[in-house]
């Protein structure tokens, strides 16, 4: 989650142009290590898009060798934000139907600050991974904020906006189709609000909106209640009320010797809800009702399996999760508001916050998560500008799991009204990358009829 550069600072070549720039290297492109088909080199942008000829960010790209595909570019924009993309690429393309591979030449790359040469703040990364919800210690998000240095202002989605027109330049293309999953399709969004002539069409999965969202989660943890009592309703096996269990265990603070709170519940249903994991919540009513009952045995197991707190920076960087939240992110305080004033501004809002607004979670939840922990203390003061336009114009399909834990219902909902050619398709039971699914095909189904409509 990043900058107006002239194209002569391009050093991306791809055979997709009929001539190179001049100052490429033509032999920067070369076949890519065990992806067969594709090529492999990187692009050169600005740190700072204000700035073309300062210091320079090396993003690793991969592009289908079919440069000559009737459709064009399709762009793959991942997640998170802190994934990159060419690790991804063959999950990916095992995913996207034969057909679209064929009319469609797949490109990806590395955003800044992800991947191998991304953003590695180790402590912060031991304590949270990859996690949109953990509680991040202090003086962990303070060396990552002093490892940034003044770098730490030029990791918002603006500026991957800039570097993505920039990588559509190089390849040679007017426009491309960009399809984003969970925070690629708010990048995938920004890039069509803010070039939609050079948009072709938008597939946008597990929708993040255009708009952003809440940092305290409000809609999120309402969400979580309605899922978990729909699955207990589809299971004629589940007696309890889950979701009383789980307001009960968000109370606790530790259970039978293991910490059991807001943050760490749902980060584990949350990571639960992906479709490589349990979007069904089979067998979760009961853990919690256990757990309730004083047999914290499978909660445990829970928290151990369904974590993202071991993630690597190289799959996910925390430091750029964080850099980019706290940029894009609009919060009860201003990018430059002294650290000092901060506290008290965030402690108004909170108190705003009713339960009613949160069941089954709790006001400590939305106040001690990543988000808002983290962003308080970060000492950028610059955010991401949203551009001024808040329709979305080129063709679009939104696909939407009903038990997505990442991003509610509601938020598809909201993008769908505020797009003007887009198509919801919401898939009953699915989770959060509803592409990826291996049990549900309809959202593949749908992206080929889609792409190839």
């Amino acid at each position: 989650m990043r900058l107006v550069a002239l194209v002569a600072a391009l050093l991306l070549a791809s055979t997709a142009c009929s001539d190179p720039p001049e100052d490429a290297d033509p032999d920067a492109l070369q076949p890519c290590d065990n992806l067969a088909g594709f090529t492999c080199t990187t692009l050169s942008v600005p740190l700072d898009h204000s700035k073309p000829t300062g210091t320079k960010l090396e993003l690793a790209v991969a592009a289908a060798t079919n440069v000559d595909a009737p459709r064009g570019v399709l762009l793959m924009l991942t997640g998170g934000p802190g994934q990159p993309g060419i690790p991804l690429l063959p999950r990916i393309r095992s995913y996207l139907d034969p057909a679209v591979l064929r009319e469609y030449q797949l490109v990806m790359f590395d955003q800044r600050g992800t991947g191998t040469k991304g953003i590695d703040c180790p402590e912060l990364q031991r304590a949270v991974g990859g996690s949109d919800f953990l509680t991040p210690p202090a003086n962990a998000v303070d060396a990552c904020a002093r490892q940034l240095g003044p770098s730490i202002n030029f990791y918002g989605t603006s500026d991957t906006v800039e570097d993505i027109d920039l990588l559509r330049r190089s390849l040679g293309r007017d426009q491309l189709t960009l399809n984003g999953t969970s925070y690629g399709s708010f990048t995938a969004a920004q890039y069509g609000l803010k070039y939609p002539d050079h948009v072709r069409s938008l597939v946008l999965d597990s929708v993040v909106p255009h708009r952003g969202f809440d940092p305290f989660g409000t809609d999120l943890m309402a969400h979580t209640g309605k899922v978990l009592a729909a699955s207990c309703k589809a299971d004629p096996a589940c007696t309890t009320d889950p979701v009383a269990d789980l307001a009960w265990l968000v109370q606790r603070g530790e259970l039978d010797g293991a910490p059991v709170n807001g943050t760490s519940l749902i980060e584990s249903l949350s990571i639960l809800s992906l479709n490589s994991v349990n979007p069904s919540f089979e067998g979760i009513p009961k853990v919690l009702h256990d757990a309730r009952s004083g047999d914290t045995a499978a909660l445990k197991e829970m928290f151990q399996r369904a974590t993202s707190r071991d993630t690597p920076y190289d799959e996910l960087s925390a430091g750029l999760h964080l850099a980019t939240l706290c940029s894009d992110l609009r919060f009860p305080w201003k990018p430059d508001t002294p650290a000092a004033a901060r506290p008290g501004l965030l402690n108004a809002a909170v108190s705003k916050l009713t339960p009613s607004q949160l069941h089954p979670y709790d006001v400590r939840t939305a106040r001690n998560q990543l988000v808002v922990d983290g962003c308080l203390r970060w000492p950028a003061t610059r955010a991401s500008t949203y551009p001024a336009g808040q329709e979305l114009l080129p063709r679009t399909l939104i696909l939407h799991g009903t038990n997505d834990l990442f991003c509610p219902i509601s938020w598809a909902e909201w993008e769908r009204d505020h797009a003007r050619q887009a198509q919801l398709v919401v898939v009953p039971g699915s989770g959060h990358g509803v592409q990826r699914s291996q049990v549900d095909q309809t959202g593949k189904a749908q992206v080929r009829a889609f792409l190839l409509g």
